[in-house]
Order: C-alpha cells, then structure tokens, then sequence
C-alpha cells in the first residue's frame, strides 16, 4: 500500500486526537480519583504516633527484637513501647536505629 504523504498526515492526526481525547478521561478520573482519596482522608483522622516502637526480624527461631525507633522515624515499624521499655531494651543490647537515635534521646549508652 502505497499512501501519500497527506493521507498519513491526516491518520497520524486521527490517532493524535483520539489519544487526546483519552489523556482527557483519564486525567478527570484522576482528579475525581483525587477528590475522593481527600474526602475519605478527612473522614478517618490519623492514629497518633507511639513514642517508641521496637521492630522485630523473623529468624529460624521466630521472631526476634531487632531495632528501637522512635515513633515517628519513618523506618520504625513495629509494636508501640513505653519510654522505660525502650530505655530498658536498649540498656540490655537491642539495636538503635541509626537513623533516628532513640538511644541518644533516651541517653542509654548499650548494653552494661
């Protein structure tokens, strides 16, 4: 097939033009998409930050205390401990995270 220059001008602004119409559609159901992720947000207020987490790692054995983080280090994930749980897990040889430093605010120095 042997098509002129102009015919495939004019295909190339068909496909064009619908691939606009289509980046339309979806960039409106992005922002209705948006709008709605908003209003379901407000909705269901953020559970307060603990103030110390201590993290676990599983091993062969099961579960096993690996890190102390303060609650709002975005590397802390775990089960929420008190201020003396964390001072004490510290004390007894359980990582600090060395991201955020709960042992420096905590000012344990390790394991005695």
């Amino acid at each position: 097939m042997n098509e002129s220059l102009a015919e495939r001008i004019t295909r190339y602004r068909a496909v064009e033009s619908w691939l606009q119409h289509q980046l339309g559609r979806i960039r409106a159901d992005l922002a209705r998409l948006e709008v709605e992720e908003a209003a379901l947000r407000a909705r269901r207020p953020a559970l307060p930050l603990p103030d110390w987490v201590i993290e676990t790692i599983r091993t062969g054995r099961g579960p096993q205390l690996f890190r102390v983080h303060r609650g709002d280090c975005p590397q802390g994930t775990g089960k929420p401990v008190s201020r003396d749980e964390a001072r004490r897990l510290l004390a007894g040889g359980t990582e600090s995270c060395p991201f955020c430093g709960p042992a420096v605010e905590l000012q344990v120095d390790g394991p005695a």
